[in-house]
């Protein structure tokens, strides 16, 4: 006869055997899925500079950056990064093949890289998005800037 440790233990270790053979089939079956890029086009069509005031250094003058940019068919993945800065923008992506049965959210952004008078090169994010329904995947946004952008230097030129 078995005592009452062994036969837990023999439960124990057939369960969590079924238990690793399943998540290591879950695993796998994330290969199953083959994604590209959803197709996408970005083109910047204007870039505005304009001196200001930031609220917090009101005493210091600094340059506001505001960038039109376009988001269409083309190739792109979901994230995009421009030679520009900050942004009016018109983004349109359709997301819908990026999501299965293992995507739980979509992190979106659009990231802007420019060079200072000292020759530093910066990134700063100048839109994002979470989409965590692939109802929501299809993108469309026209507007303003998301986050306010500017030099820190007090000026971009």
């Amino acid at each position: 006869m078995h005592t009452i440790y062994s036969r837990i233990n023999n439960v124990s270790a057939m369960l969590s055997t079924c238990l690793m053979v399943l998540l290591g089939a879950i695993s796998l079956s994330s290969f199953l899925f083959t994604t590209t890029p959803p197709p996408g086009h970005l083109s910047v069509t204007n870039i505005k500079v304009f001196p200001g005031n930031a609220r917090r250094y009101s005493n210091k003058n600094q340059d506001f950056t505001f960038v039109n940019f376009n988001l269409t068919a083309g190739c792109i993945s979901p994230f995009a990064e421009v030679l520009v800065s900050v942004l009016t923008q018109s983004l349109f992506q359709d997301l819908t093949p990026l999501f299965n049965w293992n995507t739980k959210q979509l992190f979106l952004y659009v990231a802007a890289e420019y060079e200072n008078k000292q020759g530093t090169k910066n990134d700063v994010v100048i839109w994002d998005r979470i989409v965590r329904r692939k109802e929501d995947a299809q993108i469309s946004v026209a507007g303003r800037n998301k986050y306010v952008f500017r030099e820190v230097s007090a000026s971009f030129g």
